[in-house]
Order: C-alpha cells, then structure tokens, then sequence
C-alpha cells in the first residue's frame, strides 16, 4: 500500500511524503499525480503511536480517537483503511480499527496530574508544592510550544470608564496597576502584575465585559523599540502528532495543555472564589521559571475567534494609543440548564 499527502491532514507526515521522488494515483483518497510513500516505511512510527493505546470496553474506536483528539487523517475512512493495512502487519494487542481504545494508564495519569495539582493549591499544599513530582512526570518539558510575538504585532486592551463623557486613559495608563493594587487575577497572583491583553480589538471588548452604551478607552500595544521579538508558550496551537520517536511524549504534552487551557480561558464568574485562580497563577509562574518564556497564549472563551495573551514582564511592550469607543449593540444568548 502507498499513501499520498492528500491521505492525512496532520502538516508533519505530509510534508514527509511530499519530499518523496515516486509520484502517482492514490489508491486511498484517489488523489491524481501526487507523492507516493510506500507505508511500510510509515510502521515503525504507527508502532509506536499504538503503543499509547489500550484496548477497554467502554472506549471509542481507535480511529475515532485518534481523529477526534488529533485530526491526523483527512477523513475517517482514509483512517479506517490505513489502520487495517497497518494492524494487519506490525506487533499490536490492537487488531481493528474498530477496536475500542483509550490512552495508556501512563498518559492518562500524567495530564489527570493536573487535576491533583489544582486540589492541592486551594486546599492542602500552596506555597511547598511537590515541583520535583512535576519534572518527573516531564511537566518542565511539555511547555516548549511557543510562537514569537514580533514587534510587527498589534495587541489591544480595553478598560471601561465608571461614568459617561469622560476623556480617553492616557497611554501610560492602559498598562498594569502598580504592585500595591495588583489584584490577583487568571494568571498573576495579587501583588504580582502581568499584563492581559488580546490580539483584536473585539476580543478586549469581550474580554472587559463591557455592556450596551459602556464607554470604553482601548489601547493599541505593540513591542518597545529594539526588541524584535518575545517567546509566548501557546496553548492555542494544535502540535502534530508525527514526532517518531517523541510520540508518547508528544501525546502527554499535548493532552496536559489542553487541560489547563480550559482553566485559563474559563471566564469567573461573580460567585466565584478567587481561590479558584490559584492553580492557573501557579502554572504561570511554573512555566516562567522553567521556560524562561515573556508570557502565554490562549484562547478567549468570550469570543471563540479570539486569543488572550498574558506577557509577564509589561516593560517590553508599549501602549502607542488609545481610543475612546462606545458599545453599540450586544448580543446574548442563554441556554437552558
């Protein structure tokens, strides 16, 4: 059997195949004049992939694991037929793309670790946290996703006026309160000012909560002068699972930041305790000594188009104007619960 790019969508094995001299149909996707790669040279990283797996009676099939937690097939048939062929031909308890699978007791241990972390922080261990446990189960290293903010990149952040009719915040205004009135927040303890900002304009506006006729002034950031760029650990970004000989640690990395993505973009809400920003202030600050990163990336829950971006240090970046706005519509929407 042969494959082609076109069979998968994860960006790192069809940028594999496509460096392949054979060129022909696929039999698989029907795909005309593409790259061919013969899949046996494909086994040893599938061997290593399954090896993650393990086969339960209340799991999913295995290709609708693998394609609802990575997308690496361009559809479930192309999983269905590439899996057989592989099954049928390497060392695996896993015989069926039909089998029903789950992670490893390993894996699922690892990223459920988090789950033990944040009930520690609020309520048993907050400043002597076991961080040696951490860096054996490889923590320190499954924050190295990075993206580089450029000193091109425009950033926004928005603070709403308590009164109508008032001017613009001056630039130096729209940065982080000093120290002394530095409440804690998502990412920053109290006391310890990181600077929240977002990557559009409608998303700050989300962000503030800003309601129908608030007036709002929104600041436009970018990098100071000199600076070219900052390293920000992105939890926004879909890793690839073609790493041979780096896939269970690829798998722990990704699934772990998935978790605390959910807990670093989830709004508070009025009733809710601050203790409940403990564990995500904690893993900022983990990732600030252990990466040596300017800050972090995730996705807004307020605005699904949108991500925030937290920098730790506010001195490398510059608010370079300030516009008074006004909301003009809003629209909600509520569920039943």
């Amino acid at each position: 059997m042969k494959v082609c790019p076109n069979c998968f969508s994860d960006t790192e094995i069809k940028g594999l195949i496509s460096t392949s001299e054979e060129k022909g149909n696929c039999n698989i996707c029907n795909s005309k004049d593409v790259h061919l790669l013969d899949i046996k040279e494909l086994y040893d990283f599938f061997e290593e992939l399954l090896e993650n797996f393990q086969i339960v009676e209340d799991g999913e099939p295995l290709r609708s694991k693998i394609q609802s937690n990575w997308s690496f097939f361009a559809s479930r048939g192309t999983a269905t037929e590439i899996l057989n062929s592989v099954l049928f031909e390497i060392s695996s308890e896993i015989i069926s793309s039909d089998d029903l699978v789950d992670y490893t007791s390993e894996i699922k241990e690892n990223y459920n670790h988090w789950e033990i972390i944040k009930e520690e922080l609020k309520w048993s261990k907050r400043f002597f946290i076991n961080t040696a446990q951490l860096e054996d189960l490889g923590w320190d290293g499954f924050f190295n996703t990075q993206y580089e903010l450029k000193s091109k990149d425009l950033l926004f952040r928005a603070r709403v006026h308590h009164m109508s009719g008032l001017p613009a915040i001056s630039t130096s205004d729209m940065l982080c309160p000093p120290k002394n009135k530095a409440s804690g927040g998502r990412a920053n303890p109290l006391g310890i000012p990181y600077l929240y900002l977002s990557d559009s304009k409608e998303t700050t506006l989300y962000e503030v909560r800003a309601a129908y006729l608030d007036e709002l002034s929104v600041g436009t950031f970018k990098l100071k002068g000199g600076i070219e760029d900052l390293r920000i650990v992105d939890f926004t970004e879909d890793t690839s699972l073609f790493q041979p000989t780096m896939v269970k640690d690829t798998i722990k990395a990704r699934l772990l930041r998935e978790k605390i993505s959910i807990d670093l973009s989830k709004p508070m809400r009025r009733y809710d305790s601050e203790i409940e920003y403990i564990p995500t202030q904690f893993i900022c600050e983990f990732i600030k000594v252990q990466t040596g990163a300017d800050g972090i990336r995730f996705r807004s829950s307020l605005d699904t188009k949108g991500k925030n971006i937290v920098l730790f240090d506010q001195n490398k970046i510059e608010c370079t104007k300030v516009t008074l706005s006004k909301i003009t519509s809003l629209k909600l929407k509520a569920i039943d619960l």
